[in-house]
């Protein structure tokens, strides 16, 4: 898609340049987001039977709806844009709202996942504190606290302190990370260092988790039925963690590096760098969908059966291996 956009930087000075972005990308992430997270939330509801919505579920769907409820709102302004083939207009107000949930997305998901950690940490670590407290009234709590801070982290810029401004190609709106002033430098700070922070804690709570459950994993003294649930839930846990960490760190480091002044500014790179983010909203319903108990526990049986079958065979050649030397032996 080809049309001119006037991009306004801090200096005011006026830039023309030509727009080649096809819009596949952001539909791609629209559709693809959107209709992955309602399947995972109907799928967390239908099987509420078997998980009880215990604590690690309810941040599930918690993570659904934000990542879901977040694509679907920011969807449309963005789509918006492209289709108009980039004569809609894209006011301040409208810009603020869009970088405002872009904002929230990002910080509340990846609270969420860090919670998730903290969940299976405590679960691990202090069995007995962990069961003592009222499970679904804690996860409820830990959820509002997300969504609360999200909401004030994201606020910053609305309040006075940094400003939101459209990128490259002019679809999108976020906080001016690019900007040298220092009520923007300082806004980068805060949402870059509080992303550090959270992704440090997730990477580290989910080490000591992984340490902690190979330990245990052959204690006998532990019900097999729990321990397999433990290790479902942290497989899936551990891929959460690790897409987490791919899509989102790029763009915290992105933001450092321009609260620092070390960066110069590459409007292509930016938007790859955010496009990248954006997919781990896109990617994490698929993955429950996939990664899910009863999908595990489907793949663990066909895996034992094709096991079976092979030692089966394995045995079987043995047999006729040593009944034909046996034959051998008495000729």
């Amino acid at each position: 898609m080809q049309s001119e956009l006037n991009v306004s930087n801090i200096t005011n000075l006026t830039i023309v340049t030509k727009i080649w972005e096809s819009m596949v990308p952001p539909a791609f992430q629209f559709v693809l987001g959107v209709a992955g997270n309602a399947i995972a939330v109907v799928s967390l509801v239908l099987s509420r039977k078997r998980h009880k919505w215990k604590p690690f579920y309810r941040l599930v769907g918690g993570l659904a709806l934000t990542d879901g409820g977040g694509i679907l709102l920011i969807g449309v302004p963005i789509m918006m844009r492209y289709f108009s083939n980039f004569t809609y207009d894209f006011p301040q107000p409208l810009c603020d709202y869009s970088a405002f949930i872009i904002s929230f997305m990002l910080t509340s998901s990846a609270m969420i996942v860090c919670a998730m950690s903290l969940d299976r940490f405590m679960a691990i670590s202090y069995p007995f504190k962990y069961n003592v407290i009222e499970r679904e009234r804690r996860a409820n709590i830990i959820l509002i606290f997300v969504w609360v801070l999200g909401t004030v982290i994201s606020s910053l810029a609305l309040i006075g302190i940094g400003s939101n401004v459209i990128y490259y190609p002019g679809s999108w709106c976020f906080m001016n990370f690019v900007g040298t002033s220092t009520l923007d430098r300082v806004n980068s700070y805060i949402y870059s260092i509080f992303g550090l922070f959270v992704l440090s804690t997730t990477i580290s709570l989910n080490c000591f988790v992984m340490v902690k459950l190979c330990k245990n994993v052959n204690e006998k003294r532990n019900d097999q039925r729990k321990r397999q649930s433990t290790i479902y839930n942290m497989i899936l846990l551990l891929v959460f963690v690790i897409v987490f960490t791919l899509c989102w760190s790029p763009q915290i480091f992105l933001i450092l590096g321009y609260a620092a002044l070390l960066n110069k500014e590459n409007p292509s790179r930016d938007l790859l760098i955010g496009r990248i983010a954006m997919t781990n909203s896109v990617i994490d319903p698929w993955i429950y969908i996939l990664l899910r108990k009863e999908n595990l526990q489907a793949l663990q049986r066909r895996c034992g059966r094709f096991c079976c079958k092979v030692s089966s065979t394995d045995n079987d050649r043995q047999s006729d291996a040593n009944f034909y030397l046996e034959q051998s032996e008495s000729i």
